[in-house]
């Protein structure tokens, strides 16, 4: 991540009402919305706001982007799937991802893959696999891809906090999709983890892992 300071002096004989650049952007922010536009605008230090299908969303985590996104309904590399094994972890995670050869940094792990639902209440089995697309309008149910441990994917990871060393991959979305990378190199015998992030654990930290 990279941040820049930049001063600027301007020196002129003319008087003038100078609006900074935060106040224009909070400004852009509340009046786009009302014309029904889908926008985004990047922030200093990776972070963004943004406004689509109704929902103001304000990023203010810097997140490290690899070079490019993948496009919708791509796949991981071989070499990736058979880098990772499916294993029970022994501990009260139950099962997890682990590598068994070397991934490097940025290595695209995959779209998060289940039944898109609009509603908690439409699950039958477990809510312990449920994704928001769009802070909670749109669901993704990873469940029953999940009970499938023969052939990785993103359901698999367990959570690991973002300020753990044991946090070794990230999730963005784009498009409504959500693609996982690594977001270091992960070393064999790792188990790779992301940050299921506070909304996840609301109303239950006291089972956070």
């Amino acid at each position: 991540n990279h941040n820049h300071n930049h001063n600027h002096n301007h020196n002129n004989n003319h008087n003038h009402i100078s609006i900074g650049r935060p106040f224009f952007f909070l400004l852009v922010a509340i009046t786009l919305p009302w014309l029904g536009w889908s926008w985004s605008i990047p922030l200093p230090g990776g972070k963004q706001i943004s406004y689509s299908d109704g929902l103001l969303r304000i990023q203010l985590e810097s997140v490290e982007r690899p070079l490019t996104f993948p496009k919708p309904g791509s796949i991981p590399e071989k070499k990736t799937f058979e880098s990772i094994l499916i294993k029970d972890t022994g501990t009260i995670k139950g099962y997890g991802a682990y590598c068994i050869a070397l991934l490097p940094k940025h290595t695209f792990l995959g779209f998060y893959e289940g039944e898109v639902i609009s509603s908690l209440d439409e699950l039958i089995d477990n809510k312990e696999y449920v994704l928001s697309l769009d802070g909670g309008v749109t669901l993704i149910d990873g469940f029953k891809r999940s009970q499938n441990r023969t052939v990785f994917s993103p359901c698999h990871l367990n959570h690991a906090d973002k300020k753990s060393p044991q946090n070794n991959c990230f999730r963005l979305l784009e498009e409504g999709t959500v693609a996982f990378f690594t977001s270091r190199q992960i070393d064999i015998g790792e188990e790779l983890c992301f940050d299921y992030g506070d909304n996840y654990w609301w109303g239950r930290e006291d089972k956070m892992l």
